[in-house]
C-alpha cells in the first residue's frame, strides 16, 4: 500500500473554521482520511455534547457526504484528573460510535504518573471491550510530561500490560519537551510500539516553537517516513497552525484562525514533501 493511502489530516489545523468546509478541503487535497481533533487546550471549548451519539452521527454524515473515512480520534486530556476515567470512557464510547479504532491522547503531569498508570489499566480494559486502542502520545509541553521520551512511553505500556494500549508518537513534540534528545532517534525507538503516528515539523526561535511546512523545520523526516512506510500503521499530519509553544513549552492559541488559503498551501506542501521522501 502506498504510504499516502494511510495518511489522514488532523482537523486541528482548521481550528476556528467550519467543519463542513474543512472536510471538503481535505477531500480536495486528495486525502481520504480524517483525524478529528478534540484536544483539551489545543482547540476550542469542549463539552459532553461533543462526545454524544448525536454528534457522532452528525460527523458520520459529513464523512459520508465527502466520501472520507476515519480511523483515529485526537482526544488529549489530563488522564490524572478526578473525573479522568468517566471522561475518557465517554471518549471511547464516542470513538466506538464513529467506528474509530485509535484514540490518541497525551497523558498528564509526571507528578501524577502513578494515577495515570492506574487509570490506564481501567481504561485500556474498557477500550478493549469496545474494539478500540488507546494510543498514548509523547507530550509537547510540561502539562503532559509523564510521557516525554520514547522510553517513558514504553515503560508505561509495560506497566499497564494491555493489548489495547499502544503508542502514538509525535517527533514534533519531542523538540519542545525534550530538546536534548534527537526527534528522529526517538521516533525510531517508539515506532515498534506504535499503532498510530503523528507528523509535524518545528522551527525553533529565540522565544517560541512554531509549526512550519514539513521539511522546513529542524526534524529530518526522511528516515522516519522510510521506517513508517515499512510499518502498516495509520498516520496523520497533526499541525496546530493556530498555536505556538512558548520557549518554556506552554501552548498559546492565537486569537484568530489561520486563513484557509494558508492552511491549504501548508497542507499541499506537506503532502508533496511526504510524497517526495517516500518515492
Amino acid at each position: 500500500m502506498n504510504v499516502l493511502e494511510r495518511l489522514a489530516i488532523n482537523t486541528a489545523i482548521f481550528d476556528g473554521h467550519d467543519l463542513k468546509t474543512s472536510l471538503k478541503t481535505i477531500r480536495n487535497l486528495g486525502v481520504n482520511q480524517v483525524e478529528f481533533a478534540f484536544n483539551q487546550g489545543y482547540v476550542g471549548s469542549l463539552d459532553s455534547d461533543m462526545f454524544s451519539e448525536n454528534h457522532a452521527q452528525y460527523l458520520l454524515s459529513l464523512l459520508e457526504k465527502e466520501q472520507l473515512t476515519t480511523q483515529a480520534l485526537g482526544c488529549t486530556m489530563n488522564l490524572a484528573s478526578p473525573s479522568a476515567i468517566e471522561d475518557f470512557m465517554m471518549r471511547i464510547d464516542f470513538a466506538h460510535a464513529l467506528g474509530v479504532t485509535y484514540l490518541n491522547t497525551c497523558t498528564g503531569p509526571i507528578a501524577d504518573r502513578h494515577i495515570i498508570v492506574e487509570n490506564l489499566k481501567v481504561l485500556a480494559e474498557y477500550a478493549k471491550d469496545k474494539g478500540c486502542v488507546i494510543c498514548i502520545e509523547n507530550g509537547g509541553d510540561h502539562n503532559f510530561n509523564a510521557f516525554a521520551s520514547a522510553h517513558d512511553g514504553v515503560r508505561i505500556l509495560s506497566e499497564v500490560d494491555n493489548s489495547a494500549l499502544a503508542l502514538n508518537f509525535d517527533p514534533g513534540n519531542s523538540v519542545s519537551l525534550v530538546p536534548n534528545l534527537s526527534p528522529s532517534e526517538e521516533a525510531q525507538i517508539a515506532l515498534p510500539f506504535c499503532r498510530h503516528f503523528h507528523v509535524k515539523d518545528v522551527q525553533v526561535h529565540d522565544d517560541k516553537f512554531t509549526f512550519p511546512v514539513l521539511g522546513e523545520g529542524v526534524i529530518n523526516y526522511q528516515p522516519i517516513m522510510q521506517s513508517l512506510a515499512s510499518r502498516q500503521i495509520p498516520f496523520s499530519i497533526e499541525k496546530p497552525l493556530r498555536m505556538y509553544r512558548r520557549k518554556d513549552s506552554f501552548p498559546i492559541r492565537g486569537r484568530s484562525p489561520e486563513s484557509m488559503e494558508t492552511i491549504v498551501s501548508v497542507l499541499s506542501q506537506c503532502i508533496e514533501h511526504i510524497n517526495t521522501i517516500t518515492d
